[in-house]
This record gives structure tokens, C-alpha cells and sequence, in this order.
């Protein structure tokens, strides 16, 4: 047995065990029969256990060296360390799609589990397998990870070195794509009730699917950001590339499906719109994935290319078509018949909802702009990270003024009582912006700043009044943390208000300053002090690496690095990062004298609140987590609303 034949059998097996379910679950709802169910579940264990052999096979490929692999010879190399060996399953093209079929079996297995109704289960087994069987039909024909090489080389060249300098790249695609495999369960959910016309339980079941793949793909974008910060050696964190609009749109579409799903929960209405923004949300991975894996565009992230893109298209217009033309058939039975006031909490949640899917439909034109000028034309456009702000300072400020005063208003509409907490809100809108004003800071960023203490206090005001509620009940106050769902979305809210203040003075503040420095000079700037000491070069087998040796007055000694890969003829920035809560100090170097290490071309990007971007970031995670938390469920399973 050799990799190669393990994982070919694998892939052969998982995609014979999805086709075969998919058969299976389709023929339990046309004849209504429960064996043919019991036999598409009994394939779902099978199939993972295909997808888990056909992943530790190419593990075990890349850990033996095995260079008769064609993926193992171009992605690995002898040199690399264990760590990178064991993710570079992630680090082109065919192993990624091994790890997505590998996770779509897994969510498979996990949603098999919960219990449904014979008809809906047998629906929602159908699409699941589908897209297994998809995926795996990709492997198994034009993109296999275990095709072999008749003249194996001796030794490979290693994964891009993108993706060997630094350990987030561990970490960032795995949750990327646990966030994207997520929501095909969420669509296979609204496919089956659209089907088998059943409305009324699949929301409440959905959401949780949703807040899942939420949590996993809101940690992945943050992860990806960190590491585009500490790696790309330009000091940001976010660019409007193609790659990160392409995980930035159904981020945002399961973001608007988050804020309507509760109100179809709670005042039943909305349906059309959760089917809509569920089958985009699961269709805009797809989309994504076409994006950046079919060559149409050119991205510093775009690492794994191929013949797939034609596959992918026609596979993101059958989602997309599935779900609209399902939508459009069940249309008249699911249209809201109650009027609601614009002025209600449900008012708030759909206008939010339509900022995230008009922000959404705004990256996704600005994205593909240029694609369809130069197909109609043949002319090359761009459409730059000016443009990408400029529309979204005023989205996401309106965001973030609908996430402050939304969950203040009551159902139905609001009442005379409610003005006080909206008089209270402005105020601190004003005086946070006024505040910024005289401190001399930027009209955008005073504004970033109001609009924080806006949100801070409408959390403040929500938690009172949960707590308040408790006491005059005679319940202990405490009690309100039991809330999950509650006190984990004003987590959420707070962290997202953080990040917009943090982002705001960020962008609006950055230092920048580059100096050649030689042997013995010292140079002052945003504050610090630093004095240069000399370059150090170090063989580190796979690369070599050289060094600038910095004292600082206030952080000791820095040492700024640049990495020689052989693979590439440029090296590699390797900044040191001091991350303080007021800046951040960003040390770069950028040249040195090659012959005697006498002098060094230094930047220093001094960039205040990035620091909060991570805090947010993890605040996020773990307000999500808190609602997911298993205990919470099942209180509000039971009805119980310590609030």
C-alpha cells in the first residue's frame, strides 16, 4: 500500500458513498420510505471515514516525502519543519479542496444527527451528500491530490513562503473553511423546507447551524488579518483584495441572516428574506472559492490555481439557482402578511440587515468591476481600496448606529418610554464626538469615537434592564448572565463597536518614517529612540535570514528580519511587532549592506489601536461562543428568558 493508492481509493470511496446517499435520501422522500433513509444515514460514517483516509494519506505522503506525488513535489521539501509539513495540506489547491471535502464530511456526520422530521432529514441528507459528491468529483478527476509523477525529483521546493512565515497560517485557513463548509448546512436546511414546505421550525434550527459557521469564519478573517499584518510587511491589516472580499461577502450575508432569523423566531416574519440571505450566504463561498482558485484574478493571496474554475462556477450557479428558484415557487406561502412599524425593533434588525446585504452587493461589484470591463473590453481597470472605503465609512457607520438604538426599541413599535434611552444614546454620540473634536482629532475619527460611547451606552442600558427586571422580580441579579444569548450578542456588539473605533483612528493615524542608519547611529522617531548595532546573518536550513540589531530607549533590543527563500528571488520582510494598547510599533528593515553589515535602511509605522483590532476580534469569538454554549440552549429550549 503506498499513499498515492490509499488516498486514491479514499477519494474513490467517499465520492461512491456520497453518490450513493445522495441516490438513497432522494429515494426516501419521493417514496416516503424510512429504509432508504436508515440506509443514507448509515452511509454518512462511511464516507468521513473515506475523506479522514484520504487526508492522513497525503499526511502521510508529505511526512514520508513521498515525491512520487505531484502535489507532495511541488509543496514540500525535505527542509521544512514538522509544523510546516503537517499544514501544507492546506497550501495549494488540490489538498485544500481534500480538507474542505474532509470538513464537509464532518458537518454531514454532525447534522445527521439532529433530529427531523423524516421528510426534511431525507432533504437535507440529499444536499449534503450532493455537495460532498461534488467536491469529491473534483478530486477525483481534474484536481487530484494523488496524482503521481513517472520521474519522481530527489527532493521539492516547499510550500509558498508565504505560507511557511508565520504559524497563522496553520490556524487561518482551517477556520476559514470550517466559517465556509459551515453554511451548507444552514442551506441545506432552507432547500428542505422550501421542498417539503415547512416554515415554521427550520429558522430557529438554522440559526445555530449559522452562528457555527459565523464564529468560525469571524475568527478566520481576524486570523487572516494578523497574519496579513505580520507577514506582508506593509503594516496593515486590511486591503480590499480580491481574496478578502471574497471571504468578506457571505461574512456579511450570514450576518444579515443572523438579524432577520431572530425576528422570524420571535414575531414569525421575514421568511422570504432568511431564505434569500441563507442560499446567497452558502452560494458566496462558492463564489468566493471560484474567485480565488480559477486564475481570473491576481491576488498576493491567491496560492492554489487550476483547472477547477469552470467546475466552480457551474457549481455556484446550481446553488444559487436551486435556492432562488425554490424561493420563487414558495413565494406567495411565505410572503409576511402582518404589517410592522419601521420604527420597532423588527424595523431596525431588517434595515440593518439590508446594510450588511447592500455593503455585500457593493464588494462584490467593486470586486468584479474589473473582471467584466476587460471580458466586455479588453481594457484593465481597478478598483482600488479608495473606492472600497468611501462607501463603506457610511455603511458601517449606519451599522453601527442601528447596532446601538435596534435592541433598545420594542417590538411592534416604539413607545413614548423609549425616547429617554434614545435621548441618552445621542447624547453620548454627541459627546464622544465633541470630545474628539477638541482634542484635535479628525472629524471621522471624533465621530468613531461618539458612535463607540453610543454603543457602550445602549450595552449599558440593555444590561440594566435585564437586571432590573430580575431584581423587581425578586430573582437574583446575577441571574442575567444565565441569558446567553442575551449577554453573548452584547458581547458581540461591544467587540464590533471596538473594532470600529479601532479601525477609524488606525486609518486615520499612521506614522511612517524610513532612515539608513550605519554602525553606531542613533535615530529618534514616534517616540522612540533606537540605535543601530550591526546586521547578523543565520543559516536556518531552509532559508537564511538576516538580522538588524536595534536598541530602543523603551524596548530593549528589536531585531527586524529579512528572509532568503531559494524559491523566490526577492526575500521576505519579518517584522518586529511591539504591540502596546496605545500603539504599535511596527520595525521593518528594509536594506542592508551585503559586504561588511555597516549600514541598514529602517522603517518604523507607528499605528495607534491595532492592538484592540485583536482584543475585538477574540471578544467576538468568545461572545459567540458564550451563545453556542450548550447550557444555553437548552434554557432557551425551555423557554427560560432570565431577562
Amino acid at each position: 500500500m503506498t499513499p498515492a493508492l490509499l488516498g486514491n481509493l479514499s477519494v474513490s470511496l467517499a465520492l461512491a458513498f456520497s453518490l450513493l446517499g445522495l441516490g438513497l435520501a432522494l429515494l426516501a422522500y419521493l417514496q416516503g420510505d424510512g429504509r432508504f433513509l436508515r440506509g443514507a444515514r448509515a452511509l454518512v460514517l462511511p464516507a468521513f471515514l473515506a475523506a479522514l483516509a484520504a487526508f492522513l494519506a497525503l499526511e502521510w505522503a508529505l511526512l514520508a516525502h513521498d515525491f512520487s506525488l505531484a502535489y507532495v513535489a511541488r509543496n514540500h521539501s525535505t527542509k521544512d519543519p514538522l509544523w510546516v509539513t503537517l499544514v501544507t495540506p492546506w497550501a495549494a489547491l488540490e489538498g485544500s479542496l481534500l480538507l474542505w471535502g474532509l470538513l464537509q464530511t464532518l458537518y454531514t456526520l454532525l447534522a445527521s444527527r439532529k433530529p427531523l422530521d423524516p421528510w426534511r432529514a431525507s432533504l437535507v441528507l440529499a444536499v449534503l451528500f450532493g455537495i460532498q459528491a461534488f467536491f469529491f468529483g473534483v478530486m477525483a478527476t481534474i484536481a487530484s491530490p494523488f496524482e503521481t509523477l513517472p520521474d519522481p525529483p530527489p527532493d521539492g521546493v516547499g510550500p509558498n513562503p508565504l505560507l511557511q512565515n508565520h504559524w497563522m497560517m496553520a490556524v487561518h485557513p482551517v477556520l476559514m473553511y470550517l466559517g465556509f463548509v459551515g453554511l451548507s448546512v444552514p442551506y441545506a436546511y432552507a432547500v428542505a423546507a422550501m421542498v417539503a414546505r415547512r416554515y415554521q421550525t427550520w429558522v430557529e434550527e438554522t440559526r445555530w447551524w449559522t452562528l457555527i459557521a459565523w464564529g468560525f469564519l469571524t475568527a478566520g478573517k481576524v486570523a487572516g488579518m494578523w497574519w496579513s499584518y505580520e507577514v506582508l510587511g506593509w503594516g496593515g491589516y486590511w486591503a480590499w483584495d480580491p481574496v478578502e472580499n471574497a471571504s468578506f461577502i457571505p461574512w456579511l450575508l450570514a450576518t444579515a441572516f443572523l438579524h432577520t432569523a431572530f425576528v422570524q423566531q420571535t414575531r414569525g416574519a421575514f421568511k422570504t428574506w432568511n431564505f434569500a440571505f441563507v442560499t446567497l450566504a452558502f452560494a458566496a463561498t462558492v463564489l468566493g472559492t471560484f474567485l480565488t482558485r480559477s486564475g481570473v484574478i491576481q491576488s498576493v493571496h491567491a496560492f492554489a490555481e487550476g483547472p477547477v474554475g469552470p467546475a466552480f462556477l457551474g457549481f455556484f450557479l446550481l446553488a444559487t439557482g436551486l435556492g432562488l428558484g425554490l424561493l420563487s415557487r414558495v413565494s406567495r406561502e411565505v410572503r409576511d402578511t402582518a404589517l410592522f412599524h419601521p420604527l420597532s425593533r423588527e424595523g431596525a434588525l431588517l434595515l440593518g440587515a439590508f446594510f450588511f446585504a447592500g455593503w455585500a452587493l457593493v464588494v462584490v461589484l467593486g470586486t468584479f468591476y474589473p473582471l467584466l470591463v476587460e471580458a466586455f473590453t479588453g481594457a484593465k481597470v481597478s478598483v482600488g481600496a479608495p473606492f472600497f472605503n468611501q462607501v463603506s465609512a457610511p455603511l458601517g457607520a449606519g451599522i453601527l448606529l442601528l447596532m446601538g438604538v435596534g435592541p433598545l426599541l420594542p417590538w411592534r413599535r416604539a413607545r413614548r418610554e423609549v425616547l429617554r434611552n434614545l435621548l441618552v444614546l445621542l447624547l453620548a454620540l454627541a459627546l464622544g464626538t465633541l470630545f474628539g473634536l477638541l482634542r484635535g482629532y479628525a472629524l471621522g475619527a471624533s465621530f468613531a469615537l461618539g458612535l463607540f460611547l453610543y454603543n457602550a451606552a445602549a450595552i449599558y442600558l440593555l444590561a440594566r434592564e435585564g437586571v432590573l427586571a430580575r431584581v423587581r422580580a425578586g430573582l437574583s441579579p446575577w441571574g442575567f448572565l444565565a441569558n446567553r444569548r442575551r449577554v453573548g450578542s452584547l458581547v458581540v456588539h461591544f467587540a464590533v463597536a471596538l473594532m470600529g473605533l479601532a479601525i477609524a483612528f488606525s486609518q486615520t493615524y499612521r506614522l511612517e518614517s524610513e532612515k539608513t542608519l550605519y554602525r553606531g547611529e542613533a535615530w529618534e522617531v514616534g517616540g522612540v529612540r533606537m540605535t543601530f548595532q550591526g546586521v547578523r546573518a543565520l543559516d536556518e536550513g531552509r532559508r537564511f535570514a538576516v538580522e538588524a540589531l536595534l536598541g530602543t530607549d523603551r524596548f530593549g533590543e528589536v531585531r527586524p528580519r529579512l528572509h532568503f527563500y531559494p524559491q523566490m528571488n526577492s526575500p521576505l520582510p519579518a517584522p518586529e511587532v511591539i504591540y502596546t494598547p496605545g500603539n504599535d510599533y511596527y520595525f521593518l528593515l528594509m536594506d542592508f549592506d551585503r559586504e561588511k553589515g555597516e549600514w541598514a535602511s529602517i522603517r518604523l509605522i507607528v499605528t495607534p489601536l491595532v492592538f484592540w483590532i485583536w482584543v475585538a476580534g477574540a471578544l467576538m469569538a468568545l461572545g459567540t461562543l458564550y451563545i453556542l454554549w450548550p447550557a444555553g440552549r437548552a434554557e432557551e429550549a425551555r423557554g427560560v428568558s432570565p431577562a
